[in-house]
């Protein structure tokens, strides 16, 4: 046992170092209700005491929670630890966190520590101090015998292994989390609702911005202070902000490139409210009119996702989805030139987590056809976040304009300020680095 004890206390330690706190316990983001998050934890498929799930908050400064942790917890400050057993039926929930500290509190803020105010947020009545995790983990190690673990990417299994009997178990915990988190529920379809209407301002601000300015990035500065502006922590993924050739790239994030004022500029960005994710894009001619040429690929992209949306009900697949979008482009003849798939899941992550099966009420997926045309330097993609109902679908973004004619109204929204506009070539640029995917 005083072995046992000796490495518990190494591991610990370790543990302490890898996931000090952190600041703010909670800004002025909305957090689930602790009945939520009490839904959320009883329906982990667990069996008897023999099963645990154990899910460490990760985190850093500058680096976030898992999103499995937050989902479960409601917390996103480092240092915790929840773990999951179920007890004569009933999944138990008991967290660690560090004890109050005002050291790090000065240079950091306050954080969730052992107390009421962290009992009322999450629902959990056992929180004990992050150090009584050793007597835990030596009060129940022999009864333990699987342990699903979620984890940070850049910590190792071994790492927790010291804590469990050698013959222990250790199981990847997606299989009881990310099937769950793929159905949302109204409250989270509420934060969904609150990040598109601030990616929608977003857009609206590039679109208007693109008139009076050079370069991509400009665009992408007006977008994401919309953002800012609203109250979004951060975007929910790399805004990508694409003008010219740049709009074929899928995934360009450079977005420093200048903005090719016969050309479109291809917007794909995404707000957030609290941990939840918008993912929508428009694309605008920066012009303020559509050449002929980008009028006609434009009617076949939107005339894509119509289809694409009208396909989505429950016990449809992603696959038939992009089969309804796809044979719209194909008709068209534009098939070589849509080389992604046309939907993903989208809420926490932006490329959410679960399990590809049959579309269900309460799934929110995007619908995002696009023709890429490299020789001809034109990149069009629509896309929007659609829910999946009873009888259907529910476009979560519809309020955001898409129409031709109201992409060309929002270009030309904008007062010039800028009327001599010229072509720069400031020294240094990197507008001409090559372009890469990420």
């Amino acid at each position: 046992m005083r072995l046992a004890e000796e490495g518990l206390s190494i591991l610990l330690v370790t543990i302490s170092l890898l996931f000090p706190g952190m600041a703010g316990i909670q800004a002025s983001e909305p957090i689930p209700p602790a009945t939520e998050l009490q839904q959320r934890r009883a329906q982990i498929g667990l069996a008897e005491s023999s099963e645990i799930l154990l899910v460490a908050a990760g985190g850093t400064e500058g680096e976030e929670v898992i999103r499995d942790y937050e989902y479960l917890t409601g917390l996103r400050s480092w240092g915790g630890v929840l773990i999951l057993r179920r007890e004569s039926g009933t999944v138990v929930s008991t967290l660690f966190l560090p004890a109050k500290d005002p050291g790090f509190e000065m240079w950091n803020g306050p954080r969730a520590f052992p107390g009421e105010g962290s009992r009322k947020l999450t629902g959990i009545d056992t929180i004990l101090p992050f150090a009584s995790l050793m007597d835990w983990a030596l009060k129940n190690r022999d009864q333990i015998k699987t342990v699903y673990l979620a984890k940070p990417r850049s910590q190792k299994e071994s790492l927790w292994s010291n804590m469990f009997a050698e013959d222990t178990e250790f199981l990847s915990a997606s299989r009881l989390i990310h099937s769950h988190r793929q159905i949302k529920s109204d409250w989270e379809v509420s934060q969904l609702k609150r990040a598109i209407d601030r990616t929608h301002q977003g857009l609206k601000a590039g679109a208007v911005n693109a008139k009076n300015s050079f370069y991509e990035y400009e665009v992408e500065a007006a977008i994401e202070g919309q953002f800012r502006t609203q109250g979004s922590p951060a975007p929910g993924f790399p805004s990508i902000v694409g003008s010219g050739p740049r709009s074929c790239i899928l995934h360009w994030q450079e977005n420093n490139g200048e903005l090719d004022r016969d050309g479109v500029l291809l917007m794909d960005v995404g707000a957030r409210s609290g941990a939840y994710t918008a993912d929508i894009t428009r694309t605008i001619p920066v012009s303020g009119k559509w050449s002929e040429r980008q009028l006609q690929i434009y009617a076949v992209v939107l005339e894509a996702q119509r289809q694409g949306i009208a396909a989505v009900k429950p016990g449809a697949t992603q696959r038939e989805i992009d089969s309804a979008a796809r044979r719209v482009i194909r008709k068209a003849g534009f098939g070589n030139y849509f080389p992604h798939g046309t939907s993903h899941h989208v809420g926490m992550n932006v490329h959410d987590v679960g399990p590809g099966r049959a579309l269900q009420p309460g799934m929110v997926i995007t619908v995002e056809p696009g023709i890429y045309i490299p020789e001809e330097n034109i990149g069009i993609r629509i896309e929007d976040m659609v829910l999946v109902t009873e009888d259907g679908c529910e476009v979560l973004s519809a309020a955001i304009p898409k129409s031709a004619e109201e992409m060309e109204a929002w270009c030309k929204g904008a007062e010039v300020l800028r009327p001599e506009l010229k072509k720069p070539t400031p020294k240094n640029s990197d507008s001409d680095s090559p372009q890469r995917l990420r």
